[in-house]
């Protein structure tokens, strides 16, 4: 097979070339200069490429890692939304079952009710039902009188402080948890901090005090200005707020749905009415009642 000339020329004139810079090397060898400038720009450019590969390595690298991050965390993400996911279908499978489990026991019972009434004459089921009544009757008054000791003991123990530190002028009821008896008897600055125990020569600085005044006055009435003398007269500003909120919650008791005149605002009543159990009137702020919870079941 031949080879084109053309290509053959430019292979002979590469070896001449070659040949005369060899001539031309031999006649005029390089300088050891010459030599050492080549060395240093050769390895110049081989330390370039390392760097270049080295710096590509890297950030290939550092990409793997943060894909590799990325991964992980999207796996977790996942599982946690899934654990989660599982966790409330688990939920709501066992209130429905435990739905399905009062449905089926009800229907039993008023299937058996219906089966024992059926033999029953109009007499005895009138019977029946006003002795349940009467049950259910005493299982509220039971209830009812365990919710109250409750409550008062709630009072006494945690809500009462609070409320006679508000009305000094202290914290809002729930800013501070405990509030020591000493701190109420010393009682609070106009910037509602606490003041220093004061000496027996100071306590009659109080006197002008509007806030300290209301205290002493249902001190004084709690001690025998009332005509009611069968509870105790409280011993200090705790137990007088104390009595102060059980008597408000009574009247609003027992006046139902009606509004209550309320002698003072108080921080009884504030709280009362912040905690959504009572409303004030939209249009007599010193009137007051119970939120009607049950009016929308009686409707």
């Amino acid at each position: 097979m031949g080879v084109d000339q053309d290509k053959v020329d430019k292979i002979r004139a590469f070896a001449d070339r070659g040949r005369n810079l060899e001539k031309q090397y031999g006649d005029s060898p390089l300088s050891l200069d010459a030599i050492q400038h080549y060395n240093r720009r050769l390895d110049d450019t081989i330390q370039s490429l390392q760097d270049h590969v080295k710096r590509q390595e890297d950030a290939l690298r550092k990409a793997s890692h943060m894909a590799s991050n990325y991964i992980k965390g999207f796996i977790t993400n996942v599982d946690i939304a899934t654990r989660q996911q599982l966790k409330d279908e688990q939920d709501d499978l066992e209130d429905a079952k435990r739905i399905h489990e009062g449905l089926r026991a009800r229907i039993q019972r008023i299937k058996r009710e219906q089966s024992e009434n059926s033999t029953k004459s109009p007499s005895e089921l009138a019977d029946d039902f006003v002795n349940a009544e009467r049950k259910k009757t005493r299982a509220l008054k039971s209830s009812s009188s365990k919710l109250r000791k409750d409550l008062e003991q709630f009072i006494d123990e945690h809500l009462a402080s609070q409320l006679a530190a508000e009305d000094l002028g202290g914290p809002v009821v729930g800013d501070i948890m405990e509030v020591p008896d000493s701190t109420l008897e010393a009682g609070y600055t106009a910037h509602g901090k606490p003041k220093k125990p004061k000496s027996s020569s100071a306590q009659n600085d109080d006197d002008d005090d509007p806030r300290q005044q209301r205290i002493d006055n249902l001190l004084r009435r709690q001690r025998g200005e009332d005509d009611d003398g069968s509870n105790a007269a409280p011993r200090n500003k705790r137990e007088a707020a104390a009595v102060a909120m059980r008597e408000l919650i009574n009247s609003l008791l027992e006046s139902g749905t009606s509004y209550v005149e309320l002698p003072r605002e108080s921080a009884a009543s504030r709280f009362l009415v912040r905690v959504k159990v009572a409303q004030l009137h939209p249009r007599d702020a010193r009137r007051i009642r119970l939120i009607d919870f049950g009016r929308s079941f009686e409707d």
